[in-house]
């Protein structure tokens, strides 16, 4: 199968994270080795966070896919019936209807053309507006490449050709993006094997959750630009071959981590 043929596979989101897109190794799988060992392989339990993230992404990139979202608008708790309503649709977590309207206005505050932290800021010679609202952009575009003999997959938040990769992380904490980049997350891999796959740099684009008020009235949300600078891609070079490297391992059967425990030296 050629790589184009894959590629359109994987723009199916059904195959992507399906038993398809098991094939290929994804940040995601790194994130696990590096991090969480022992869940390898096991199903991921979408949370509160991950669906709301989810929900913005479709919301500012494929717009069309927003009514595959089912929300919860029946009771305001999640009581017995909305349990009853996720097994039914075998679901892990649903929004509610309170959470989705936050989340559009997060989005619609985001992609608004009059928004100042967007036209005033720029990432090179153009304004992050430019840039997110891009017609020939392409958005939630997967890619593949073998990196360290393995394959592995990504998909490109938005995409411009000869370029950038844009990739839109939201968070409760704008501040402390670029330390969570160093010290406890996967974003040092993905952009040393977003920009493997790609051949593009990627930026971080952190995007507050929490709505703030200035004294004047007005809402906005934080935001941040975060270029991927050399030492965080050498640092996801180094973590995504350990990754790979605990991989085999686990793939030749020759590592057992069943009797594995937090041992280190408090400083």
């Amino acid at each position: 199968m050629s790589n184009k043929e894959i590629i359109k596979n994987l723009r199916d989101d059904k195959k992507y994270y399906g038993d398809y897109g098991k094939k290929w190794l994804s940040n995601s799988d790194v994130y696990k080795l590096l991090y969480d060992e022992e869940q390898y392989g096991c199903k991921t339990k979408v949370t509160d966070k991950m669906i709301r993230g989810s929900y913005f992404h479709t919301l500012c990139l494929e717009p069309k896919k927003k009514d595959t979202y089912l929300i919860w608008d029946q009771t305001e708790t999640r009581g017995k019936a909305y349990k009853e309503f996720l097994v039914e649709h075998g679901l892990d977590i649903a929004l509610t209807r309170k959470e989705a309207d936050q989340v559009e206005e997060q989005a619609e505050w985001f992609l608004d053309k009059n928004n100042p932290k967007t036209n005033d800021n720029t990432i090179g010679k153009k304004s992050i507006y430019e840039y997110i609202t891009d017609k020939k952009a392409k958005t939630e575009l997967p890619g593949i490449e073998k990196i360290f003999n393995v394959e592995f997959k990504g998909k490109a938040d938005l995409l411009i050709s000869n370029d950038i990769i844009l990739d839109y992380k939201t968070t409760d904490n704008v501040k402390r993006f670029p330390q969570a980049v160093k010290f406890d997350s996967s974003y040092d891999t993905q952009a040393f094997i977003y920009q493997s796959i790609f051949k593009l740099p990627l930026v971080f684009l952190a995007i507050g959750n929490i709505k703030k008020t200035r004294k004047d009235g007005t809402k906005y949300y934080e935001i941040g630009i975060h270029p991927s600078t050399d030492e965080v891609l050498l640092r996801g070079k180094q973590k995504t071959q350990e990754a790979v490297s605990r991989y085999l391992q686990h793939k030749e059967g020759t590592r057992n981590i069943e009797s594995f425990i937090y041992n280190t030296i408090l400083t």
